[in-house]
């Protein structure tokens, strides 16, 4: 449960500062997944992923605080430790656990097309372990990313 509570608050202070700022919506087709992400471009940054193919008592979100280590205008490399959720299966069943596993992730994202800046093409490895450590799988992500900007008004 202190696990949960860091992860709030990592979540309220490093977004406080991308509230007004870029985020980024990215789908992994693959595993079908959802991300929505604050500004991945930032050093720190906080990513969310969503399923998309499961009912929804078995919908898990993840929620991964991320730090870029390498930020290119055409690429960038980052890292992050986060928590596997049952939202919905916790309020659907109080006996089900909210947390439901930890995971690291570790990726890139590519920009390469410069006339569309925003397009990126992005890959992740993502090792899972469920709750209690006793087992787990090796994830790998590839998917497309859209990087979100506010739009410039005449005379930028």
């Amino acid at each position: 449960m202190k696990f949960l509570y860091f992860l709030v608050l990592l979540f309220f202070f490093t977004s406080a500062q991308s509230l007004f700022a870029q985020a980024a919506v990215g789908y992994y087709p693959f595993n079908s997944i959802l991300n929505i992400s604050s500004n991945p471009k930032n050093r720190i940054w906080v990513d969310a992923r969503f399923q998309t193919n499961s009912i929804f008592s078995s919908l898990n979100t993840e929620v991964v605080p991320m730090v870029t280590f390498v930020r290119k205008p055409q690429h960038l490399f980052y890292a992050g430790v986060g928590a596997n959720m049952g939202i919905v299966g916790k309020i659907v069943d109080s006996r089900s656990r909210l947390i439901q596993g930890y995971l690291l992730s570790v990726g890139t994202r590519v920009y390469p097309l410069e006339k569309v800046p925003q397009l990126g093409i992005a890959f992740e490895i993502t090792p899972y372990s469920r709750q209690d450590f006793k087992s787990g799988n090796f994830r790998t992500w590839l998917g497309v990313s859209w990087q979100l900007r506010k739009t410039k008004e005449k005379g930028e």
